[in-house]
């Protein structure tokens, strides 16, 4: 095992406890402290509590601290706004398109309704969004996936691993601090139902998340795709403006737990590491992305993380 992969292993470990366990900790503070939970909303930070907010900072912060003491030779952050348009257009365009997709067959299939009114809805849960997206594309692709790529794993497993975590972080929210109000209109389904599905759609989603980063050694590609998708998904749910019924919600709903989720966001992020292995086994242009040492050292498949 190389020094970079043992560095990188510390690194990812630690990060893991304190970005999943942090957030039951500050559950904890929470209610220590006589702080009303139950009242978040998932729109804006109204009826936040402290834990809440330490919840998304304190991941960021140990992330930025792991990055500057751990010498782990894993590369940059991805704080690089130098990236081609195209990647910026399909950041923009891909959730959109997928949006429509998802409308219309639900609606064809007589399995949702849907009432016209969503721009103004969109730009009420903006602002916040963006704001949440970076710090949350921060921890998660900027140093999630940059330290999950030099951990000796091959293929998929990296984004697996970050997904994993990222879904795991995701779940105080839920359970915990989201108002039930906000949490039916996100969800008609049980919580123990939607929990192993969200799960389960996060890693897929982590999957062309990862390969964003690691294509355009960035995270802002990422943090427009997902403040798109989220803008999008909350004025439509909780906004009241696509309704679903029967088994719509589970086939053509808009958030990571539903079949047509993970199979076009799974499916996309797997044909982006399909092309970015084949094209780096061939000879040809790596694409601009991280270090992917194993423990025999760098592998035919991997790319450099200097920028092309």
């Amino acid at each position: 095992m190389t020094g970079t992969v043992r560095r990188a292993r510390v690194g990812f470990a630690l990060f893991a406890l304190v970005t999943v366990g942090g957030g039951w900790l500050f559950v904890v503070l929470d209610r220590a402290t006589g702080q009303l939970t139950g009242t978040g909303s998932a729109v804006s930070a109204d009826g936040s509590t402290s834990g809440q907010g330490l919840w998304i900072v304190v991941p960021a912060l140990t992330a930025l601290v792991l990055f500057l003491v751990s010498r782990d030779g894993a590369g940059p952050l991805g704080m690089t706004p130098r990236v081609p348009v195209r990647w910026f257009a399909f950041a923009t365009l891909f959730f959109p398109v997928l949006a429509v997709g998802c409308v219309a067959a639900a609606a064809v299939s007589g399995v949702a309704t849907f009432t016209p009114g969503l721009p103004g809805s969109v730009a009420t849960v903006l602002g916040f969004l963006v704001v949440k997206n970076v710090l949350e594309e921060f921890v998660f692709r900027g140093y999630g996936t940059r330290t999950a790529m030099a951990l000796g794993l091959r293929g998929v497993m990296p984004h697996v691993l970050v997904g994993a975590v990222w879904g795991l972080w995701h779940l105080p929210l839920y359970l915990v601090w989201m108002s039930p109000a906000d949490l039916r209109a996100a969800t008609t389904l049980p919580l123990a139902w939607y929990v192993p599905l969200f799960l389960l759609g996060i890693t897929a989603l982590a999957v062309l998340y990862g390969e964003l980063r690691v294509w355009t050694g960035s995270i802002w590609p990422g943090v427009v795709l997902h403040t798109v998708s989220g803008a999008l998904t909350l004025s439509l749910m909780t906004g009241g403006h696509l309704r679903f019924t029967g088994p719509g919600e589970v086939l053509f709903g808009l958030s990571p737990a539903s079949v047509a989720s993970m199979i076009v966001c799974g499916g996309t992020g797997l044909y982006l590491l399909r092309r970015r292995t084949g094209r780096s086994g061939r000879g040809g242009r790596q694409p601009r992305d991280l270090a992917m040492p194993t423990a025999m050292g760098p592998s035919s498949g991997s790319a450099t993380f200097d920028r092309a």
